[in-house]
């Protein structure tokens, strides 16, 4: 079973990345689907830990508590994969560095956050339907023109044009198409599939402050632990994976419309407005 933590690093990987060499942000080629399952691990409960927990009702009659590990799961998957939008807070490894991913997305492709990639800096991110503006700062430019083995001399005045600086370009346009695929929420739950058979239930837990109920999994990578709220809707509030590789994934905000209102700000930098060949500054 493929951890959804390592798909959930990859897809936002992907997210920062623009092609077309208009930048080169944080590495990797991963799918929006990858969000979910490299997000997840760190603190997961005990395997053995079975202690049943309280629940509210579900949809299907009954509560959590009464249900296997493997039902629970697959109502949670079935609840979250229906969410118009939501949040995903991250800390996950990316090609063995570690990664913070805060990002609000919808079934739209909106989306709404920052990435950030140790030696790579930060990226800031806002997409509509129309629009994409990102912002990184002098670390990310650096960390670009160095992925573009450019001169010093040019990398010196990219990062004094730049950083720190929003950009925009058209959503419409080829060079943005990797954002735009990873900003798809459908594309994030697309892992949430079918539920391991060995899931086991575990104990009461509480996820920034919300009741919910531990579920263990075998994971490629090592032991999957999701954490589904007891309270409401079954959503899956946290996932984590403890192996392999580490990470850890916090999921919130469900049916929150994602802002895409764009940086008031006078001197963001027109991508469709520039003359020539517009990129090749890294």
């Amino acid at each position: 079973m493929r951890s959804r933590t390592k798909t959930t690093a990859s897809a936002l990987a992907a997210a920062a990345l623009i092609g077309g060499g208009l930048t080169a942000c944080v590495p990797g080629d991963g799918r929006a689907s990858d969000i979910g399952s490299q997000a997840r691990a760190a603190q997961s409960p005990s395997p053995s830990a079975s202690a049943p927990a309280s629940g509210s009702p579900t949809a299907k009659g009954g509560s959590l508590a009464d249900r296997s590990g493997p039902e629970i799961l697959t109502e949670a998957y079935e609840a979250t994969r229906k969410a118009e939008s939501a949040h995903v807070n991250a800390k996950v490894e990316h090609e063995g560095k570690p990664m913070r991913i805060d990002l609000s997305l919808d079934k739209k492709g909106n989306c709404n956050g920052s990435i950030r990639l140790d030696g790579m800096g930060r990226l800031d991110i806002i997409k509509s339907s129309e629009l994409v503006h990102f912002r990184g700062d002098a670390a990310y430019w650096r960390g670009a023109a160095k992925q573009k083995h450019a001169p010093q001399k040019q990398t010196d005045q990219m990062v004094a044009m730049l950083a720190d600086r929003w950009v925009r370009i058209p959503a419409s346009d080829p060079r943005a198409a990797p954002m735009t695929g990873s900003c798809d929420l459908d594309k994030l739950t697309g892992d949430f599939g079918t539920a391991h058979p060995l899931a086991r239930k575990g104990t009461a837990s509480t996820v920034d402050g919300k009741p919910a109920l531990a579920v263990t999994s075998p994971a490629k990578q090592g032991t999957q632990t999701d954490y589904v709220s007891t309270q409401g809707k079954p959503y899956i509030l946290k996932s984590t994976v403890q192996g392999d590789t580490a990470g850890e994934a916090l999921f919130s905000a469900f049916d929150t419309p994602v802002d895409t209102t764009s940086p008031k700000d006078s001197d963001v930098l027109d991508i469709s407005k520039l003359g020539g060949p517009t990129g090749e500054a890294v």
